[in-house]
């Protein structure tokens, strides 16, 4: 099934019958990926209810940068998603959950977390395992961080379950994050299974920046210490268990894993290779030289624009 964004590129290049955008089921999500892509007129040929035209006409605001018009539409949205007539959790929900992000940015810490916690925990009510409730819970994690709270945001994030309902973007998202705290907070063996997980999940659905950003956390765990006795990340993975606290083992890495990281980054490379300081790719010459690659040393010898001095040292 189509996503709304697949829907709406799919109408860029062939335009959709009315037929058609009256018989897809996530309309709002159609008129959000016309408003993102700055098509006001397509949004006349859907029909959308009061609170999801309040709630286009606050993603609008958004992107105009016009917060009192945002604040007054995700307003609007709320009372009218109450109203018998046009009753809508799921819309009155995700509503306060961006009011709750705008009051974030606005320094109303407090407030914003009153707003996520309240979205959070109406959408797990009413639709637990959806793209919303997954972001809701990501969010309420992300304000768990801003306060310095790693625990709890941990506790916030061990709600979206590698094994689902959440989609696999979703799952991929909380293993990342849950990676860079653990990571913060010293558990190293941890944070390294976690950035595998979310390394394949982004993979798998072709989100390649996240992915690089995953392996590249992995990498950097994992390279002091790659040996043939090492258990793969699939199996260390599935044969996952609670440790005892204090129990950090040292980091180790298969050599298969290993080059199985290096070549999909080379494959998947679309970044530049320049700038003054590239501890990415510094990571990756260390990795490829564990295993015997010179995948990356070979892209570098050739470029002319490397600017990083270690990285000129190590390919020299």
């Amino acid at each position: 099934m189509r996503t709304a964004h697949q829907m709406y590129e799919s109408h860029q290049e062939n335009p959709l019958s009315n037929d058609e955008i009256d018989s897809f089921g996530d309309k709002l999500g159609l008129a959000e990926a016309a408003i993102i892509s700055g098509d006001d007129t397509f949004i006349d040929n859907i029909s959308l209810t009061a609170p999801q035209l309040s709630f286009i006409d606050f993603r609008r605001a958004q992107l105009s940068n016009d917060l009192e018009s945002a604040q007054n539409s995700l307003k609007d949205c709320v009372e009218s998603s109450r109203i018998s007539s046009t009753r809508d959790h799921q819309l009155e929900a995700r509503a306060r959950m961006e009011w709750g992000l705008l009051r974030f940015t606005q320094g109303e810490i407090d407030e914003a977390g009153i707003d996520l916690r309240w979205a959070m925990e109406r959408l797990k009510a009413i639709s637990e395992g959806s793209p919303e409730h997954g972001l809701s819970i990501i969010n309420m994690a992300a304000w768990h961080m801003a306060r310095n709270e790693k625990i709890m945001a941990l506790v916030q994030l061990s709600q979206i379950d590698r094994l689902g309902p959440h989609k696999i973007e979703i799952i991929a998202t909380s293993r990342l994050q849950i990676s860079k705290i653990l990571f913060e907070i010293g558990d190293f063996q941890s944070s390294q299974r976690h950035s595998w997980v979310a390394f394949e999940g982004f993979r798998s659905c072709e989100m390649v920046d996240s992915a690089l950003e995953s392996i590249l956390i992995w990498l950097d765990l994992s390279i002091n210490n790659v040996n043939k006795d090492a258990s793969l990340m699939s199996e260390i993975v599935d044969n996952a268990i609670p440790r005892n606290i204090g129990d950090n083992s040292d980091c180790c890495a298969h050599p298969d894993d290993v080059v199985h990281a290096i070549e999909w980054c080379h494959e998947s490379w679309l970044g530049t290779l320049s700038g003054p300081n590239r501890p990415d790719l510094i990571v990756l010459l260390e990795a490829e030289k564990t295993v015997g690659l010179n995948l990356f040393k070979s892209k570098l010898l050739v470029e002319n624009g490397v600017e990083d001095k270690e990285l000129l040292r190590m390919i020299s």
